[in-house]
């Protein structure tokens, strides 16, 4: 009597275990009325807030300007419009003057440079758009691009040399005079680094024409600039979000 009373409670116990399969089964009810899935459901979404990370288009930061003028720097700002074109916004800062210009004479006991009248500067504002290469082909840590932009240029003129008197640097910004007049560029470059580091480096060749129009504006006796632009070199740093 206790081998079929075991057989039977095992079979019991076999039936408690298959997916899908009741006691109301075993009662005799039909069994297409059963749910055969278990479904678990998580306490807490499965991708909470923030854990998408959104890519990384727009980006800010600061340039390193080098010319035949010397060095300057500048700001920039840029943000996506989609694919692979991004707007930017930029402002350098440089001096200009003719390639020629060292101290070669003395004025009583200060060293100058012959024949130089004026210190020049340029503030040129850049709006345009950047426009990324090969980006289907080339990884993510190499993204080259053209950018053309146009903007006001801000020319500050201090004076040198006036009636024989030589200025010091800071003190003749007190007699300076401002020009403005409209610069185009056209560049090219690279940007290098993984976007979801959040970092930004970069090089970019520009060449710029800033035409001042008249008889030009001079840095030295007799020989006017008459066109503030020139290639610039320029090394970025920065960052996206």
């Amino acid at each position: 009597m206790n081998v079929p009373f075991r057989l039977l409670a095992l079979c019991l116990a076999v039936l408690a275990v298959v997916p899908g399969v009741t006691t109301a089964q075993v009662a005799g009810e039909d069994p297409g009325l059963q749910d055969t899935l278990i479904v678990f459901e998580s306490p807490r979404p499965l991708l909470e807030n923030g854990g998408i990370q959104r890519p990384r288009d727009n980006a800010a930061g600061i340039d390193l300007l080098f010319s035949g003028s010397g060095w300057g720097f500048g700001g920039f700002y840029q943000r996506s419009l989609g694919g692979d074109a991004t707007a930017f916004l930029h402002l350098g800062i440089s001096g200009r003057r003719n390639s020629d210009e060292f101290e070669n004479a003395w004025l009583g006991p200060i060293p100058v440079v012959a024949g130089k009248l004026n210190r020049l500067f340029m503030f040129p504002v850049s709006l345009g758009v950047q426009y990324r290469l090969f980006s289907t082909s080339l990884q993510e840590s190499f993204r080259p691009f053209l950018s053309a932009g146009a903007g006001p240029t801000f020319i500050v003129s201090t004076p040198y040399i006036r009636d024989g008197q030589f200025y010091e640097f800071f003190s003749s910004f007190g007699q300076a005079t401002l020009h403005t007049r409209f610069g185009a560029h056209v560049g090219i470059g690279s940007f290098f680094g993984t976007p979801s580091t959040g970092s930004l480096v970069g090089v970019q060749v520009r060449y710029y024409t800033i035409p001042f129009g008249g008889d030009g504006l001079e840095s030295m006796r007799d020989n006017p600039i008459t066109n503030f632009g020139g290639i610039f070199l320029s090394l970025t740093v920065g960052g996206m979000y």
